[in-house]
């Protein structure tokens, strides 16, 4: 019997031995996972990023993450982006809540201040240990809130100053990441914004995308949809918009950056009419990869000096900026990047349209790497770049409307455009965009 009682309880202190080690195993990992996304983070040129007040255990762990935007803080208006969070660790999976706090150059927080929410973003999540998997939900709280409106200038015509009622029902995301791989998905009820000009109503947004690698090389997607967009002229009837759909997909490799856009627009009705439907789809490829790394970083180096110059609205000081960027420039030219119009749509009973296209643009880039461009200004540039460019565009059903602005005539269909050797030509008709006298290099 003591025999037996001896082997119970080897088994015990075996078994306990094993649970607390486990146990210790995943709170270690979830730590070290943590740990590793800070650095992640903090290795980005704009974000300081930094944990403190931790609190680690086998069962239960907390700490705070704080991610300082330094590109604001250049500017004297820091963006601080507070994290804290509470953790309890299992065998399997430790589970996660917390809150998200944004606060500007004076402590002032964004929910709750200046936005005037019930709270802070919130957020729960897990960590599954034997996936080494970090999931996450946001919850951004829901407010109604009357703002105010600068002048503005749009168009060359200035806006007067006016209030705008601010309706927001909340938005969630879910986050997940395994490796250096993350998916997002996220979800907006509904958005509304009104005037005295008009009342815009933005509902059942969706959000998803993933992204994978580094800044070096991605593969990364994204696509937003809005399934209705209603606005309301002030005194004029409602315009509805369906379907209104966005997507974008990159990838970077050793040899170059490639990216598909498209862009979709369901049935836009006025008082049940149709008016339009319609879309697009581009692709962008054969640009350099070591040109285009070179040519983000370029701009992440410099950025706050060229939109210091934007924002001064100095043409001197803009060119001094952009100076650093113009052998990067160069090197994606050299490349012959080529822009593809894959298809175009456009239906408009109202105007009796129904358009369909395609088209290409490139850029012949040999011998571009021997440019000099200090020594060029904008038209020894023009005069040198445009014979380089080819491209096509075939438009078929194209409006009256716009075979009449381009002075060609209407019965004419496809309507057929081509560049080559500085010269553009629309259904034969030619029009030389270089001045007669000018030679090219």
């Amino acid at each position: 019997m003591r025999k037996w009682v001896g082997v119970v309880g080897g088994i015990v202190i075996v078994a306990a031995a094993g649970y607390l080690g486990a146990q210790a195993y995943s709170s270690q990992r979830f730590d070290s996972e943590i740990d590793e996304l800070v650095s992640r983070l903090d290795a980005s040129p704009d974000w300081q990023v930094s944990r403190d007040d931790v609190d680690s255990g086998w069962f239960h762990s907390s700490g705070r993450i704080e991610a300082r935007y330094l590109e604001a803080a250049q500017n004297t208006d820091p963006v601080v982006v507070e994290v804290p969070y509470e953790a309890s660790h299992g065998l399997l999976e430790t589970t996660l809540n917390g809150e998200v706090q944004i606060r500007g150059s004076e402590g002032e927080a964004l929910f709750g201040e200046v936005i005037e929410s019930e709270g802070p973003v919130t957020w729960t999540g897990r960590f599954l240990t034997r996936e080494q998997k970090l999931q996450a939900h946001f919850m951004l709280p829901s407010f109604s809130q009357t703002v105010s409106v600068p002048a503005q200038q749009v168009a060359g015509e200035t806006t007067a100053p006016r209030d705008m009622q601010l309706d927001f029902a909340g938005l969630t995301l879910d986050l997940e990441q395994v490796d250096d791989k993350v998916t997002f998905n996220g979800e907006a009820p509904r958005l509304q914004m009104a005037d005295d000009q008009a009342d815009i109503l933005v509902e059942g947004t969706s959000l998803s995308g993933a992204f994978e690698g580094n800044e070096k090389a991605f593969h990364q997607a994204m696509s937003l949809t809005i399934p209705t967009t209603t606005v309301t002229p002030n005194g004029n009837p409602a315009v509805v918009s369906k379907d209104v759909s966005y997507a974008v997909e990159a990838t970077l490799d050793a040899e170059q950056l490639a990216m598909q856009l498209q862009m979709k627009m369901g049935e836009t009705r006025v008082q049940d009419q149709s008016v339009f439907d319609g879309g697009f789809a581009l692709t962008l490829d054969h640009v350099d990869g070591d040109a285009y790394r070179s040519l983000v970083a370029a701009l992440d180096e410099h950025l706050t000096d060229i939109q210091s110059a934007i924002d001064a609205d100095d043409d001197q000081q803009l060119q001094s900026a952009l100076q650093p960027l113009r052998p990067s420039i160069k090197a994606v030219l050299a490349g012959s990047p080529h822009l593809s119009l894959d298809s175009l749509t456009a239906n408009s009973p109202v105007l009796g349209m129904k358009m369909r296209g395609s088209g290409e643009l490139g850029i012949d880039g040999d011998g571009i790497e021997s440019w000099d461009l200090d020594t060029m200004n904008v038209e020894t540039l023009q005069r040198v770049l445009l014979p380089r460019l080819e491209g096509r565009l075939t438009l078929e059903g194209a409006p009256a409307m716009m075979l009449m602005a381009l002075g060609l005539p209407m019965s004419r269909d496809p309507l057929q455009v081509e560049l080559a050797d500085g010269v553009l030509q629309l259904n034969g008709q030619r029009m030389p965009l270089l001045p007669p006298t000018s030679a090219s290099e």
